[in-house]
């Protein structure tokens, strides 16, 4: 009898391997650095650039350290209408879990309430790539980032700040920090564990 092909669970793999080199949080967590670093500089305005170009500069980098070793995948596209409904679904949820949550703490007009909790508001965000990517990859790690981004977003949410958005600049400084740390470690562990192979050197003797 045949053995049956499981195609979710090999394009997983696929995907997971493809992911193994830490480029992806690396980058996520340089564009949250820079957004929470820079919130109140004239340099802000790069950060859109960052943006427009960090998946060409993955690819870039890919292309010269991470193809060369595992080889490259291209994966099935994905149905532009089915993201962006589950995008708006997520984020709608969110707007409702924090607005009931400033409904029960205090008055929702109150704009310093919200900046209070934007924190915890940028945390439940971030939940949502993370659970994608852990859902595409199956990898235990997207799911750790997860939770890491609930607890620090809830944490520099209830601490009480001088200024208003220096508990939202220091979450996105810190989340993004361990974000580039984390996949600067990755990659370094990538390079090592899948070296360049040799290339052969003929001197025209043989």
């Amino acid at each position: 009898m045949p053995a049956t092909i499981d195609l979710p669970e090999i394009e997983k793999e696929v995907y997971r391997d493809s992911q193994q080199d830490g480029l992806m949080e690396f980058m996520m967590g340089l564009i949250l650095m820079t957004f929470g670093g820079f919130f109140y500089s004239p340099i802000f305005v790069f950060y859109i650039l960052l943006i427009v170009f960090s998946g060409k500069i993955v690819e870039s980098v890919r292309r010269r350290y991470t193809y060369p070793r595992i080889g490259v995948v291209k994966f099935r596209e994905e149905n532009p209408k089915d993201a962006l409904t589950g995008v708006f679904l997520f984020e709608l949820a969110v707007i409702v879990i924090i607005f009931t949550l400033l409904s029960i703490s205090g008055d929702v007009q109150d704009y310093s309430l919200w900046v209070n909790w934007a924190p915890l508001f940028f945390g439940m965000i971030l939940v949502g790539p993370f659970a994608h990517a852990a859902s595409r990859s199956g990898s235990v790690r997207y799911y750790g980032y997860a939770i890491l981004s609930m607890i620090l977003g809830l944490l520099f949410s209830l601490i009480e700040f001088g200024s208003g958005c220096t508990g939202l600049i220091l979450y996105l400084v810190i989340i993004g920090g361990f974000l580039v740390l984390g996949g600067l470690v990755i990659f370094v562990c990538f390079l090592r564990k899948y070296p360049l192979p040799e290339t052969e050197v003929h001197d025209g003797s043989k």
